[in-house]
């Protein structure tokens, strides 16, 4: 039995809701600019002022967002014209990537010295190398080696340097070229790889980094795989596909040998179309950014039942487009998350609740589904639940079944003609907000 703390909170605020289109998330502060906007990163200093690093079309913008009330652009570096900006830090430097440019000259990977920011004086350099201009992506990882991907070097895979001994100066140490990479994170000497043309998650030994190997991987559900985070404990990695209708997916690698998608959850939208972006994991949550849904923010301390827990929306794009949000940020020391949208710059959200979690909802939510796993048909018990649809899908994302509430039903029969698999049960309750379940059809 679950019941949904989210049905009970909608109750109280509904006019909040639909006015703010938020749920769960107070906007603190807002920065536009007059330019495209893509990217953000965070940073904070010795004295806890906080700031964030924004990619522009034409640049980088480096803003304090210590009271986000009052937010003030420090610095800003100018940057041939590019649509992709990646940023990541390590210490008190940022490195900062673009990828294809359509003016100006290319900057490689550019350095900055962030030292002096609250005051504005920063420095910075280009590292260029004569066998690449450009990268799609950065990480750097808790050794201090930075990881450039999908760049105009060899494949288009990863190289590898260490910057923990000389910030400004990377030192080459390897690289991988099996296949493009579009992004990465890598935790130990895992590296997992998003190969968004194969529309594989790889899981990459980078321990020998003269000599990476591909040590499992998995088809992700829409096949576009576009981004990647692995869980605190290393159990689970979340993935996007940058494509139209596609999910935040959770994949159990606790064995990479035998990869398996466990559970998979929308945005909060009726638009059937959104597109994912980049998923992070803060602890049991997972902050998303959304084309034209803005950020959302899923618990996920059960990676089999994922939920939806907050979200806002920050522009008025709607539909399958690239318009809206872009990343976000959610690992300041105020909790405060940051997010950029491509058209309104940007924001610096609160998460209201930060206890709300999955065991909330097992307490609020009245739902029974039985037996589950079956080989006939699921029994669902609807007589406490205020349900508008239930929407089923397979665990490549197609659509299977649809139930409308028309005359409020107190029970259906579901799944009887489906054939055996993985299916995830999607409800969605008055307020538009979203439920989901794994189902097994033996």
């Amino acid at each position: 039995m679950k019941k949904g703390l989210i049905t009970f909170i909608l109750y109280l605020f509904p006019i909040f809701l639909y006015a703010q289109q938020s749920y769960n998330m107070t906007l603190l502060g807002k920065l536009d600019y007059d330019i495209g906007v893509n990217d953000v990163w965070g940073y904070y200093d010795s004295y806890g002022n906080e700031f964030a690093i924004v990619g522009l079309e034409n640049g980088t913008s480096f803003v304090d967002v210590t009271n986000p009330d009052s937010l003030v652009e420090k610095a800003f570096i100018p940057g041939p014209t590019s649509t992709w900006r990646d940023i990541k830090t390590w210490r008190n430097h940022a490195y900062i990537v673009h990828d294809g440019i359509t003016e100006g000259e290319p900057q490689g990977l550019l350095i900055v010295d962030l030292t002096e920011l609250l005051s504005g004086n920063i420095t910075y350099s280009s590292f260029i190398e004569t066998s690449y201009e450009r990268f799609h992506n950065i990480y750097i990882d808790e050794k201090g080696i930075a990881y450039l991907f999908g760049g105009d070097a060899d494949n288009g895979g990863c190289l590898f340097y260490d910057i923990s001994i000389s910030p400004t100066d990377p030192l080459f140490i390897g690289s991988y070229n099996e296949t493009y990479l579009h992004d990465g994170m890598v935790r130990g000497d895992t590296l997992w790889g998003s190969a968004v043309y194969e529309g594989y998650l790889f899981a990459i030994d980078v321990s020998d980094k003269q000599n990476p190997i591909i040590i499992g991987g998995i088809s992700t559900p829409n096949a576009f795989t576009h981004n990647s985070w692995v869980s605190d404990d290393g159990k689970t990695v979340f993935i996007t596909d940058e494509v139209q209708g596609a999910s935040i997916a959770a994949v159990d690698v606790s064995d990479v040998l035998n990869m398996e998608i466990i559970d998979q959850i929308k945005s909060w939208s009726l638009d059937e179309n959104v597109i994912p972006h980049n998923t992070h994991v803060d602890g049991n949550l997972l902050v998303t950014s959304y084309y034209c849904d803005g950020v959302t923010v899923v618990d996920a301390s059960d990676p089999y039942n994922l939920q939806e827990v907050a979200y806002y929306d920050t522009s008025d794009s709607t539909g399958g487009t690239f318009s809206g949000a872009w990343g976000a940020y959610p690992w300041l020391p105020s909790n405060n998350i940051l997010v950029t949208d491509r058209q309104e710059g940007l924001h610096i959200l609160r998460l209201d609740n930060l206890n709300f979690s999955s065991q909330h909802l097992e307490t609020f939510l009245d739902l029974d589904l039985y037996p589950n796993p079956t080989v006939n048909e699921f029994q669902l018990n609807l007589e406490h639940i205020s349900w508008v649809s239930i929407k089923v899908y397979n665990v490549s994302g197609e659509l299977v079944d649809v139930f409308i509430n028309s005359s409020n039903p107190k029970s259906l029969i579901i799944g009887s003609d489906w054939h055996p698999g993985i299916y995830f049960l999607e409800l969605e309750n008055l307020n538009q907000f979203h439920l989901s379940y794994k189902i097994i059809k033996q």
